[in-house]
């Protein structure tokens, strides 16, 4: 049975990239809402309703320190609805922000420069050897690992700048 995924777009471009791999990967594309589209409660129905297996936040512009940037992604991130979630970007800055984790500006921006990805061996990567694949990075901000509370683990990183 494939997995019934819910993407919340933060209102950038790179969620079509994402949905196109979703829909890839899961056998099923995910449906998509905007950050500001729903509110609290009916995000929570739609995933209870609609029987998500799992939500993933896009990247988008701003900060994740503002509502009006990350609408209804930071009380998603901070109460959940029964689904895993990955937050990607500003997505995840936002899941870092919610749990009381610093992002910071980083030491430079990355914006298009290709990195190598180690990670934990958590098993999101069964089968995908660390340090095995490259990823395309554009940020200027990043978590302050330090910060990190009990409840969030980085299980992936790059080596080198930011």
């Amino acid at each position: 049975m494939p997995l019934r995924t819910l993407l919340i777009d933060n209102y950038d471009s790179y969620t079509y990239n994402l949905y196109q791999l979703i829909a890839e990967v899961n056998a099923e594309p995910p449906q998509v809402v905007h950050n500001d589209e729903l509110t609290w409660d009916q995000l929570q129905e739609l995933v209870q309703h609609k029987k998500f297996d799992n939500v993933v936040i896009s990247p988008g512009p701003g900060s994740p320190a503002h509502q009006q940037d990350v609408g209804v992604c930071l009380p998603l991130v901070k109460h959940g609805v029964g689904v895993p979630v990955l937050g990607v970007c500003l997505g995840m800055q936002a899941m870092a922000i919610a749990h009381g984790a610093a992002v910071v500006h980083a030491p430079e921006p990355i914006h298009g420069r290709v990195s190598h990805v180690e990670h934990s061996g958590h098993q999101i990567f069964s089968g995908i050897p660390s340090g095995s694949y490259s990823v395309v990075r554009y940020h200027s901000l990043v978590v302050e690992e330090r910060t990190l509370p009990p409840c969030l683990e980085a299980v992936a990183w790059t080596s080198g700048p930011s």
